[in-house]
């Protein structure tokens, strides 16, 4: 009895086995293959199991497995997969729905200028989903992006924000060019860029991306003012970790290119060091100014006036002063306008003086007004 019950276990056994290899179906048969060569690494083959798992074809139908799948795909790269992933938490159809998951892998498919995930993401600014608040800037701009990559439904969308937003589709447009060019290899258009994330108006500030725009602008295009704008920004800590030694090195090299800001900032260090560097405050200034830097074009006059590191030339001040006041600078106004009223060094004007008095106070200077109001 025992031997015709092992028999029998080993017939059935036999025959479940020649059944699976020789009776599957063409699907199970395409899936198993499909399986194998993504189980050994094959990124389009991860894509079509996860297909196979999404539609229940050649395999139990099983979201996690798909989604595994998917997943794989898209952090080796697949765009697609990325966004076919997100799509599966968007819709809650064979997964839970996870609109913040769904967000992860939008961004990484639309990175990757994957239109649909631009399209999508563009929709999640719009209307404030995944966690996100609602941004019309940020969707714009990658409405723009999916434009670029051949989306139609985003054309439409564009033209309706150029009617009801004209001023914003103007400054989204010029960003989105600029980041075009930018990707081009532009220095200026990487600058741009870079400063209109830093600020953060139109767009989501993204200081971290403004550090790398203003990174490929200074090593790959030697500017200047990237070199600048990349100091200040390890100087402060802000999208980067804090490096003071590497923003003065980065300060130094803009101002050695003759960067006006740059050469301004360090004229700046050595004047307020202790004791004060005076004849190398001078120097950066008078540079800056020479550069139209109209902040250093006041602090030359201003230490022209004192004798500061160079001789005293009142005269020269003077023209100094008149460049940076000209410029609406209302400190140097209003020290012009006392020069003049006062005949500090040079022969009294006083109309010369009123004017540049008014000037300073139409602009703020309480102390300009104050000292017109004692000249009635």
């Amino acid at each position: 009895m025992k031997t015709v019950l092992k028999l029998l276990l080993f017939l059935a056994a036999f025959c479940g086995i020649y059944w699976f290899v020789f009776y599957q179906t063409p699907q199970q048969k395409i899936f198993a293959r499909e399986l194998a060569l993504a189980q050994s690494g094959d990124v389009q083959a991860a894509v079509r199991t996860a297909e196979f798992f999404k539609r229940g074809e050649g395999v139990r139908q099983d979201g996690a497995q798909a989604a595994e799948w998917y997943r794989k795909a898209a952090l080796a790269g697949d765009a697609g997969a990325a966004y076919e992933l997100a799509e599966l938490y968007i819709t809650g159809d064979i997964l839970p729905k996870d609109e913040a998951e769904a967000l992860v892998y939008l961004r990484l498919a639309a990175q990757a200028d994957e239109p649909r995930a631009q399209r999508e993401l563009a929709r999640f600014y719009e209307e404030g989903l995944g966690g996100v608040e609602k941004h019309r800037g940020e969707a714009l701009l990658w409405r723009f992006f999916a434009v670029q990559n051949g989306d139609r439904e985003s054309v439409l969308a564009l033209e309706k924000a150029q009617k009801d937003q004209p001023e914003l589709y103007a400054q989204i447009k010029a960003l989105e060019e600029n980041l075009t060019a930018a990707r081009e290899g532009s220095a200026a258009a990487r600058i741009r860029a870079g400063l209109a994330y830093r600020a953060g108006n139109s767009v989501l500030q993204n200081n971290e991306e403004a550090v790398r725009l203003f990174t490929l602008a200074w090593e790959e295009n030697k500017q200047a003012q990237a070199a600048y704008e990349l100091s200040e920004m390890y100087r402060n800590g802000v999208g980067v970790e804090q490096d003071a030694d590497k923003a003065a090195a980065l300060m130094g090299q803009a101002a050695q290119l003759a960067y006006p800001a740059a050469q301004y900032a360090l004229g700046e260090e050595a004047y307020k060091a202790d004791p004060p560097r005076y004849q190398d405050a001078f120097a950066w200034f008078s540079n800056a100014a020479a550069g139209g830097y109209v902040k250093a074009q006041y602090m030359t006059g201003f230490m022209l006036m004192q004798g500061q590191g160079t001789e005293r030339s009142v005269p020269l001040a003077v023209k100094f002063f008149r460049d940076a006041a000209e410029h609406g600078h209302v400190a140097a106004q209003y020290v012009l306008g006392q020069i003049y009223v006062k005949g500090l060094g040079i022969a009294p004007d006083k109309k010369a003086g009123k004017d540049w008095l008014s000037r300073a106070a139409q602009n703020g200077s309480t102390d300009a007004q104050m000292l017109l109001d004692s000249l009635q």
